[in-house]
């Protein structure tokens, strides 16, 4: 279709303006942010079953056990527990904290390769 044969909206004035609500006076408007209380939230509640991760320790590549490809393992610590635990790459869902320790982790590397090329 040419742009020469399209009409503008205004020249339509056989539509109907039908108004979706009636004229509400300014008192018997309800304002929700008002109402909320102290301990309401605009964050979804926590998952059952779903721990957040305080920091992600180390990495390891187990032995494949069958063909399939091995998958990256993450230690991690969790929010309010002592213990750490290793989790595959799948199970977490801190992408900013695994972001970091890959980088720190490189960065890492780099300097160790630096060093030993400065003992040679």
């Amino acid at each position: 279709m040419h742009v020469s044969l399209l009409k503008a909206v205004t020249e339509f004035y056989d539509r109907r303006k039908a108004r979706l609500a009636r004229n509400v006076a300014e008192e018997a408007r309800f304002d929700f942010d008002e109402e909320l209380l102290p301990e309401d939230s605009w964050m979804p509640d926590k998952v059952a079953g779903e721990f957040e991760v305080e920091a992600i320790l180390d990495d390891r590549t187990p032995m494949p056990i069958s063909t399939d490809r091995p998958g990256r393992e993450f230690e991690v610590k969790w929010v309010g527990y002592d213990s750490t635990t290793w989790e595959p790459a799948s199970n977490l869902s801190c992408g900013g904290l695994l972001y970091d320790y890959l980088r720190n982790k490189k960065s890492d590397q780099r300097l160790q390769m630096a060093q030993v090329a400065d003992e040679d």
